[in-house]
């Protein structure tokens, strides 16, 4: 059955069956238990300054849908005070569209890292499957514009969840997901958060925690970390913690910053309990914090292990607080290949720790160039990073003079420092990229990269360009393949 809302041709005491015949108040709707296959619709080019509470379940073939009617702007839901919308009963099935979301700044002035009233706010403890949220524009929230809290013992809670075509801007935090006061990677399983935009916010961008099986693809993150006097926080634009077989993909960020504070800032992170989830074909650009953070912050109970970083683009991050284009902070057995990083104030590569090394780590394929005449080491660590395999890498800097600085030494020339790490088939010199300040990273043909870099079991299946991987060719460095595959 479908209900029609109109906050002025409409009127509670009605049965909300058709234009004519529709609710007032979203409190009416917020009465109703509906069931499966229900529509909910609000009349466009009209506001209500109240929050909405949802109820009942829908299925994937008979979900509940919240969206719009008539001609004009999207419906738009001020919750003032309170969430948008929200719900505090089981809710599968819903599939929210189409719909303007805000609650109120003036409990968060200035984009603080607080919880505050969110777009949208669903906090379930049992299991809510098949949610989704698309074409939804959510903005000036005191808290996350999307927020999906898990609660309870380590199970399946939120799964399949659906994210796509929605903008997020104004807000603490733009989509998140969080389980509390447990963590793990069971709590969001099978989600997908597709073809979003999130910016001007006060701490991180997309940050789906807790997860397992999930993707985001094809998002831009843009001027996050805003906020001031995030002394408990570090943003980043787009990142997982306790996830498992996880991937970003196809996404870019840039302009993000530090939050007021001297942690990352950066473009992308996979962080404390990431497990064999994967980086992919994304660009990321003049960042304050590092391009690609890889790392745990807590090594011991919730280590970064078997994560894989390839056919990425870093140009221009590490603006701030000696971040690199690639950051190792305690991360082990990860596979960074086939990259390009090009820095102008920074080091392309740097290795930190606080209570355990970077080890085990596969570095291979990369580009690490420093587009500059500063003298910044190619390669930066505090520690010994020989436990880590170098092999096939081209470093390269503007004046031609290559500098490293592992263990805290300074080391000139490539030949020391392949010793000292016990590299193999490391090169220097100009990439010979096509026109890296317009975007294009192809290698010429008279590229010293062409056939240099070495074959890695499970390389994937594409470049940063799409073009397919050659099944037994030679293997080229940096991000872009001059020997894939031919396309059919």
């Amino acid at each position: 059955m479908t209900f029609y809302v109109d906050p002025v041709g409409g009127n509670d005491g009605n049965d909300g069956a058709s234009p004519g015949s529709a609710w007032k108040s979203l409190a009416r709707v917020s009465r109703e238990t509906f069931a499966a296959g229900s529509e909910i619709l609000l009349q466009r080019g009209c506001a209500w300054n109240e929050g909405l509470k949802l109820r009942g379940g829908g299925t994937g073939d008979s979900p509940i849908t919240l969206g719009a009617y008539g001609s004009g702007p999207r419906p738009r839901i001020n919750g003032g005070r309170t969430h948008a919308i929200t719900a505090d009963e089981p809710v599968s099935g819903w599939h929210i569209t189409g719909l303007e979301l805000t609650s109120t700044n003036d409990l968060n002035p200035t984009r603080k890292i607080t919880g505050g009233t969110c777009g949208i706010f669903l906090r379930q403890e049992e299991e809510c499957r098949g949610l989704r949220i698309d074409d939804c524009l959510i903005h000036d929230t005191s808290g996350p514009g999307i927020f999906l809290q898990a609660t309870g013992e380590v199970k399946p809670v939120f799964t399949e969840a659906l994210i796509e075509h929605c903008e997020v801007f104004n807000a603490s935090c733009g989509i998140q997901f969080w389980a509390h006061p447990n963590y793990g990677t069971d709590f969001f399983a099978g989600f997908r958060i597709a073809h979003c935009v999130v910016h001007d916010i006060g701490g991180d961008g997309i940050v789906p925690f807790c997860g397992n099986n999930g993707v985001i693809e094809h998002c831009t993150a843009y001027r996050t970390g805003q906020g001031v006097d995030a002394k408990d926080h570090s943003p980043v634009a787009i990142w997982y913690a306790w996830a498992k077989d996880c991937v970003i993909q196809h996404c870019e960020a840039y302009d993000n910053r530090t939050g007021g504070r001297g942690g990352d800032g950066g473009g992308f992170d996979l962080d404390g309990g990431c497990v064999d989830c994967v980086l992919q074909y994304n660009y990321s650009h003049d960042n304050e914090g590092a391009g690609y953070l890889i790392c745990s912050f807590d090594p011991k109970n919730w280590p970064c292990t078997g994560c894989v970083c390839r056919y990425n683009v870093s140009v221009n991050d590490g603006l701030q607080n000696d971040y690199a284009s690639i950051h190792f902070w305690q991360n082990v057995d990860c596979r960074i290949y086939n990259n390009t990083c090009i820095t102008r104030t920074s080091s392309p590569l740097k290795f930190v720790t606080t209570q355990v090394n970077a080890r085990g780590n596969l570095i291979a394929n990369n580009i690490f160039y420093i587009d500059s005449p500063e003298n910044r080491p190619l390669v930066k660590a505090d520690f010994d990073i020989g436990g880590n395999e170098f092999r096939n890498n081209l470093y390269y800097h503007l004046s031609g003079k290559l500098h490293f600085a592992p263990e805290g030494k300074e080391i000139r020339g490539l030949d020391e420092f392949t010793k000292l790490v016990g590299g193999q088939g490391e090169i220097s010199g100009d990439p010979g990229l096509a026109d890296p300040g317009a975007g294009n990273f192809h290698l010429l043909p008279s590229s010293p990269c062409r056939g240099a870099g070495s074959r890695i079991a499970d390389m994937g299946p594409r470049d940063y360009y799409g073009t397919p991987l050659s099944a037994d060719g030679p293997i080229d460095i940096g991000c872009a393949v001059a020997n894939g595959a031919r396309r059919k």
